[in-house]
């Protein structure tokens, strides 16, 4: 989209604009009858507060509602995957690794168990981290620069949010099932002569990771996942939750869009 046609977009949404909000418009489109829609936003105070979809010729009310329900999915995914997901890469993976390299002389099964868990959330967090990574990597040498989005980027967003979803769960389900394994493993790394070799950050990490075991069994069943023992039918199960769920949310937000009428 160019400085033409956003200032043509902008110019369309501010016509229905409070005075006390800010608008943007979104530089990703879904063609609808040849026609590309974008999605604009109405913000007050950094908040979303309704949307409008534009096209640089006339709008059309169903077309809008076609275009809307890709585009506000795709955009409610990623913006999720990315407030989630950075904040698993901004996890240094030494705050594993080292501890992890310390061995374990004792036969203490609490200690031992700990450890082994301690190299499960390892995992996780190597399949977070790849997870977001490569969706970021898509998001910005993509989607960015073709703008348009066609049901092959939802897909593989929904395919996304949902794995990260299931991580998530994973992670916090195994903290708190080992939760006292793993504060063995690291009052025993407090007794090695390696602990001080750690760095005062990674001993910070490794002591608080089963901090609070109220508020992550508040965020795991918040996560609302269909529990399965095997990997692939949950992953399954969950998202076909996670269609069914949206379609009702993105109904939902039906109510804010104001326009076109």
């Amino acid at each position: 989209m160019n400085d033409q046609a956003t200032q043509l977009l902008l110019k369309k949404v501010k016509k229905h604009k409070k005075w006390t909000e800010g608008i943007f418009v979104n530089p990703i489109f879904w063609m609808v009858n040849g026609k590309p829609y974008y999605m604009a936003g109405f913000t007050k105070k950094n908040a979303s507060v309704a949307t409008a979809y534009v096209t640089p010729g006339e709008e059309n009310r169903e077309e809008a509602l076609e275009a809307q329900r890709h585009l506000a999915l795709f955009g409610d995914l990623s913006n999720n995957i990315f407030n989630i997901g950075m904040d698993y890469l901004k996890i240094n993976a030494a705050f594993f690794t080292k501890p992890l390299s310390i061995p374990v002389s004792t036969l203490d099964s609490a200690v031992l168990e700990g450890r082994e868990a301690f190299a499960e959330l390892w995992k996780i967090q190597q399949n977070l981290t790849t997870l977001i990574k490569d969706y970021k990597n898509y998001y910005e040498n993509d989607v960015l620069i073709r703008k348009e989005i066609v049901e092959a980027d939802v897909i593989k967003t929904l395919e996304t949010a949902n794995l990260l979803t299931l991580y998530q769960y994973l992670n916090l389900q195994l903290l708190l099932e080992k939760n006292a394994e793993i504060q063995a493993f690291a009052s025993f790394l407090k007794t090695t002569e390696d602990w001080n070799r750690l760095g005062e950050e990674s001993q910070k990490f490794v002591q608080g990771i089963t901090d609070n075991a109220e508020k992550m069994r508040k965020n795991l069943n918040g996560l609302n996942v269909i529990a399965d023992q095997d990997f692939e039918n949950m992953k399954k199960l969950n998202y076909d939750k996670m269609i069914e769920d949206n379609k009702k949310i993105i109904e939902g937000q039906r109510q804010y869009i104001r326009y076109p009428k």
